[in-house]
């Protein structure tokens, strides 16, 4: 409770962080649960139904996986740019000085 009344700098630049860590994970949640389908409904014509020749169908889920990828990664750059807005925001730096490798 403590931290919650907590307004300095850091202490709002960790509740940013932990707000943004739990909309990335419902983020990653909702578009697994999209993806998932559309991959299999793929799959399901290419290879079930046969609607589609197997060797084009191929490249159909090429496609697919390469557009939803896509897609993911504008999500997660969107994401992260408004997370180190949000940080800037409040007067913090998205990316703090360290003090070494942080590898």
């Amino acid at each position: 409770m403590a931290e919650s009344m907590d307004y300095s700098t850091e202490a709002q630049v960790r509740r940013i962080s932990a707000d943004f860590a739990r909309r990335r994970a419902r983020m990653f949640l909702a578009f697994a649960c999209v993806e998932g389908p559309v991959l299999l409904g793929a799959i399901v014509v290419v290879y079930v139904l046969k609607l589609v020749d197997p060797q084009f169908g191929v490249w159909i889920l090429l496609a697919v996986a390469l557009l939803s990828g896509l897609c993911l990664s504008a999500l997660v750059i969107g994401h992260a740019r408004a997370e180190q807005q949000a940080i800037r925001d409040v007067g913090g730096t998205p990316f703090p000085p360290s003090g070494g490798p942080t590898f």
